[in-house]
């Protein structure tokens, strides 16, 4: 099963519009859009053995009614007739100096020879159909996939070792367990990250787990993906 991005959809422009007047037609107390931040990543799928771009999407949120009130985040590109939708069962929280962020790193697009550049629409609503929206314009020039050097990683002596730093000395495991649920990020400028470690955090990761490797290379405004590397129960005995 093949474990590396939200669905995105194809569809006409002005089914999107209608869709999303019918749902924002008894907004009130809408929730906010404070800051946006996006970057596109080049996935080096391990299971399906491609590489192409993949989106990171956040964005940081208010809403009057409380988080919990926050129901989907859409995304759409009329031009391109694309969209992409995330509710809270598939973005990902984070809480960083007391701003709350919601999004996702897996906003994948139809077909490898595609690219993320273009205008968007960035619409967030609650579940009482209030929503905020926000223009977004992402530019970006795809690299030669062929020059790019992915990180790696190898599993020995409960540690998982990193290899290819690409200049940069950072790595970000990103850590799902089997039930396909994003669990946590862990950061290590070693190049080696304690099986112990992610146990102490999610105990019930010891049945078995994967994860995606990121590193952002030096001097780049992009950043690399590995994955997914899949460890059984077995395996981390």
């Amino acid at each position: 099963m093949e474990k590396t991005g939200v669905r995105f959809y194809k569809i006409s422009s002005a089914l999107i519009i209608l869709t999303v007047l019918f749902i924002t037609g008894c907004a009130d107390n809408p929730p906010e859009i404070y800051q946006v931040f996006w970057q596109v990543n080049i996935l080096n799928n391990r299971e399906n053995k491609t590489i192409h771009p993949q989106l990171s999407l956040f964005i940081q949120v208010h809403d009057p009614d409380g988080f919990e009130d926050l129901d989907q985040i859409y995304l759409i590109n009329d031009k391109k007739e694309l969209f992409w939708k995330l509710d809270s069962e598939s973005w990902i929280e984070v809480t960083e100096d007391d701003e709350s962020w919601i999004g996702s790193n897996t906003l994948s697009l139809p077909h490898p020879s595609m690219d993320f550049t273009g205008e968007y629409r960035l619409l967030l609503l609650d579940v009482g159909g209030a929503s905020a929206e926000k223009i977004i314009v992402i530019n970006h020039s795809p690299a030669s996939f062929a020059e790019l050097n992915f990180p790696e990683a190898e599993l020995s002596g409960g540690v998982i070792n990193l290899t290819k730093g690409n200049g940069s000395t950072e790595y970000i495991l990103w850590i799902y367990g089997n039930d396909e649920r994003f669990r946590s990020a862990f950061i290590t400028s070693d190049g080696s990250l304690a099986i112990d470690g992610i146990f102490k955090a999610h105990a019930d990761l010891a049945n078995g787990f994967y994860f995606f490797i990121y590193q952002q290379p030096q001097e780049a405004d992009f950043g690399l993906i590995s994955g997914p590397f899949f460890y059984t129960a077995d395996e981390l005995q």
